[in-house]
């Protein structure tokens, strides 16, 4: 066990004595949606920045309380520097919930790729996805990866070479998301595509990320390709995070045939008025529509109603 571990491990310990009878409020409650899950965006588990850790386990702790949920989404900036001991306590805080989460899907982001060769730091990816009970790991070759459901299809993209914030989306990776999307258009389901990064002046870029430059805070360079393909097709909804911007008039965005929703950070801190820690989204999936709730999930609470997009709703295409 490195210096590293160590300190993790004491830190964890004490976060598990934390009396979780004092931890109020509503709990994740399914309804009568047939399928639902839950995105956080940006956790950002760090060996030096602990706040985030406190976070996300409060993160992880109101979900221990719910209703088995189908799919916990991380949609990205899982760590901060994408070490071993930040996967590890990562995989350690998921595994402690696995009894009421059916699926973990993990989204590189930008701090997970950005510090290493590419295909070492994804050997190391898999190896986390791996350890993750119910975990779904990506293929070989990359990042990007599908998943079907009776009433949707979740399709997981990720770079394809380290990049220190954008991404690169390789000719391969764009041929396998238009076949997949049309996969799911085929089969009369919306397809969940999965990305760290949103697209080129989506969710108010530039002022979402600082106001500068016209690429930054998106995908980068094959911004306009992934566009291209996403208005090929109907009921697609783009699901997004980097921004660590707070449940706002910027989250959701609707195109028509696609829909772009960013989801604040659970983790680091988020910007914009509404600026509470611990946010992510909880999405109910019907046969004819999408209803998606913001949460305050270290309070346990629902952001209020009169905040926008703090619920949405998105009524398929037929």
């Amino acid at each position: 066990m490195g210096i590293s571990d160590f300190f993790y491990d004491k830190m964890l310990k004490m976060l598990d004595a934390v009396d979780n009878s004092r931890f109020t409020g509503e709990p994740v409650e399914r309804g009568d949606a047939p399928f639902t899950f839950v995105v956080f965006g940006d956790p950002q588990v760090s060996n030096y920045m602990f706040a985030r850790e406190n976070s996300f386990y409060k993160g992880c702790r109101d979900l221990a309380r719910s209703a088995v949920i189908d799919a916990l989404v991380l949609v990205g900036d899982i760590t901060e520097n994408g070490m071993k001991c930040e996967f590890r306590t990562v995989a350690r805080m998921l595994n402690e919930i696995s009894g009421v989460v059916n699926n973990f899907f993990l989204i590189p982001g930008n701090h997970d790729v950005r510090f290493r060769p590419f295909h070492k730091q994804l050997n190391r990816f898999r190896k986390f996805a791996e350890s993750v009970v119910n975990g779904h790991v990506p293929a070989k070759g990359g990042y990007y990866h599908s998943h079907d459901f009776p009433l949707c299809r979740f399709i997981m993209m990720g770079t394809d070479r380290s990049t220190f914030e954008a991404a690169y989306i390789s000719p391969a990776q764009l041929d396998w998301l238009d076949r997949e999307i049309g996969i799911a258009e085929s089969e009369k389901k919306p397809a969940f595509v999965f990305n760290h990064q949103t697209l080129k002046g989506a969710n108010g870029l530039p002022y979402t990320w600082m106001g500068k430059g016209k690429w930054r805070g998106s995908i980068g360079m094959e911004s306009n390709a992934v566009k291209s393909i996403f208005e090929k097709h109907n009921n697609v909804i783009f699901v997004t995070g980097h921004l660590h911007f707070g449940t706002s008039k910027y989250n959701y965005e609707d195109y028509g045939s696609y829909k772009c929703l960013s989801v604040p950070t659970v983790g680091a801190g988020n910007h914009g008025e509404c600026s509470y820690d611990t946010q992510g989204y909880v999405i109910n999936v019907y046969e004819d529509k999408i209803i998606a709730k913001a949460r305050r999930f270290g309070d346990g609470k629902y952001i209020d109603k009169t905040v926008d997009n703090a619920e949405i709703r998105i009524d398929l295409q037929k």
